[in-house]
């Protein structure tokens, strides 16, 4: 199966998750994985014309990359 779109961290967005614990990095990668196969409003949404969002829930705690 063909992702939706690709996907090239920064190296900003990559300091950050390698600061993260191992589970949450490791979550947060499963659901951008994830959103590039399927639509889920609730892993990748639109927020305006020009930016989209990741979101990850773990340990009552949201983490959310931007995209452009």
């Amino acid at each position: 199966m063909k992702p939706n779109f690709e996907v090239e961290l920064l190296p900003d967005a990559v300091d950050f998750l390698e600061n993260l614990d191992d589970k949450a990095r490791e979550k947060i990668y499963y659901n951008i994985k994830k959103a590039q196969f399927i639509n889920d409003n609730e892993l990748f949404k639109k927020l305006n014309d020009f930016i989209w969002e990741f979101r990850t829930l773990y340990n009552n705690k949201a983490y959310r990359l931007f995209s452009f």
